[in-house]
């Protein structure tokens, strides 16, 4: 019987019965070929299933939490355990990356992790300390130049008001002080123009002229010229005047000339002389009131001279400000880059244990040397009841025997190693029912440690029924009393042949 017939035969439980003979054709129990169908993964399944161990997301969660991961993360990663914790491993291990990446970015840094745990951004000294009495500073200067400010636009309009006073006072003076002057002017031009006059009616005289002429009318009776009568405007005969002198005549319009010039002369020295009185009244009103006082020249240059210095203050207190806000600013954004930088390292610790926890050598390693535990244990056992091999199953679900890989073992070596499996798996599941093929392969010595090794499992009561298939020239002398042989051939039980 072929070694996989016998896997098919081994357990009548339907749970075992078909993953059982995958996966000893996977090496717990060689096919023809010695190529495993199964992937690691799914050996490990089958470890699971045949030890009642489960590894369900939700097991995996419970543990990852028991390791100390992050919830949170923990939560995120949860979904991507349905397609295996493989894949939930590389999960996390590019979330790890992208923590990195954002460490980076914000660092400028390559990401190391113990440069990561003590990174702070550069800045310079604390400025808040230098902030308040900067501004203190500032407040007073800047109140200090409001008041200077006050204080010079008051003093300016004070020189302004004086200088302006001084000015129409020294106007007023000029115009009052000419007024005797105007005054005499005036009586001069005054006789004057009455000489021009009497010059003007004598010439008017002497040229035949009247002043004013006078209306003459002719009587329609006697054709007589009438006139009116000075006294009493009667109408009296009108008398012919003179003669006219010519030459009076030629100078009556050079007399009226200069009458007309005297008579502005008069009118203007009126004006003046009017003009000179209003400014004395108005000088005398001003210095009766109390002239304005200008202040001091030299307090006003002081006062420009030191508010000027304040406001040099002023600018070099701003700029001072604007040096010690830029600071503070770079401060603040270097706690902030700090405190990101900080963040993303703990997220990529985060990830990080997340992932070694998903790690093959993490929770599911560790469930898989739970797993392997009764396994392995078993075949210690076995190993020292029989004299045979140690054999022993690793993480990574190759099978070793001394520490030998099972590609490199004699083909008597194999069988053992099999039969030593089978075992396990048959006491593991409950069943109690070992079948072998091929005993034959055993040498003389290893059929008699076979046999006394199923009759102390059948003693001990780890196995109800074991059945050992051989090539043999006759059936083995002195088998234990638990043990029953039966010859077949050609495909029938027959007679039993002598011990060989």
């Amino acid at each position: 019987m072929r070694a996989e017939d016998f896997v098919k035969l081994n357990f009548g439980n339907p749970r075992y019965r078909d993953e059982l003979g995958s996966v000893f054709d996977c090496r717990m129990g060689l096919s023809g070929a010695g190529r495993p169908r199964l992937d690691a993964d799914e050996r490990r399944q089958f470890l699971f299933a045949l030890t009642g161990l489960s590894i369900t997301g939700h097991e995996v969660i419970k543990r990852m939490i028991e390791r100390g991961c992050d919830a949170a993360k923990v939560e995120i990663i949860a979904p991507h355990l349905r397609a295996g914790s493989d894949a939930a491993h590389k999960e996390a291990q590019a979330n790890a990356r992208d923590a990195k990446a954002a460490w980076r970015a914000i660092t400028g840094e390559t990401y190391g992790a113990v440069k990561a745990a003590s990174w702070k951004a550069p800045k310079q000294e604390q400025a808040s300390d230098k902030l308040a009495p900067t501004m203190e500073a500032l407040v007073r200067i800047e109140a200090q130049i409001e008041t200077n400010t006050g204080t010079l636009g008051d003093m300016n309009g004070r020189a302004k008001r004086a200088a302006e006073q001084a000015g129409k006072l020294a106007e007023l003076r000029a115009k009052a002080g000419g007024y005797a002057r105007i005054a005499e002017k005036l009586k001069r031009d005054e006789a004057e123009l009455k000489q021009w006059e009497a010059k003007v009616a004598a010439a008017g005289k002497a040229a035949g002229q009247r002043m004013p002429d006078e209306p003459t009318y002719t009587c329609p009776s006697c054709s007589v010229v009438l006139r009116h009568d000075h006294v009493n405007g009667a109408l009296v005969e009108y008398t012919a005047p003179p003669p006219v002198d010519h030459d009076a005549a030629g100078k009556l319009h050079e007399y009226q000339d200069a009458a007309d010039l005297m008579r502005r002369c008069v009118a203007n020295g009126k004006r003046d002389l009017a003009a000179a009185d209003a400014a004395a009244q108005a000088l005398a009103q001003i210095e009766d009131a109390g002239l304005a006082e200008a202040p001091n020249a030299e307090e006003i240059e002081a006062l420009k001279a030191d508010t000027d210095e304040l406001r040099r203050q002023r600018s070099e207190l701003q700029k001072t400000l604007r040096e010690l806000e830029g600071a503070e600013r770079d401060a603040q954004q270097a706690d902030q880059r700090t405190a990101g930088a900080a963040a993303h390292h703990a997220d990529v610790q985060q990830w990080e244990t997340i992932a070694a926890a998903l790690a093959p050598d993490g929770i599911p390693g560790q469930m898989l040397g739970e797993a392997l535990g009764p396994v392995n244990g078993r075949l210690v056992d076995t190993a020292f009841s029989t004299g045979w091999m140690n054999v022993s199953i690793t993480s990574d679900m190759e099978i070793t025997a001394d520490g030998r890989q099972y590609a490199l073992l004699s083909e008597s070596e194999r069988w053992r190693v099999d039969a030593m499996i089978a075992e396990t798996i048959a006491h593991l599941s409950g069943e109690k029912l070992l079948v072998l093929d091929r005993v034959d392969v055993l040498d003389i010595e290893g059929r008699e440690d076979l046999l006394f090794w199923l009759d102390d499992l059948a003693s001990s009561g780890d196995v109800d029924t074991c059945i050992l298939f051989a090539t043999l020239k006759a059936l083995p002398a002195k088998l234990p009393e638990s043990v029953e042989a039966i010859w077949i051939e050609n495909g029938a039980t027959g007679k039993l042949k002598e011990a060989a």
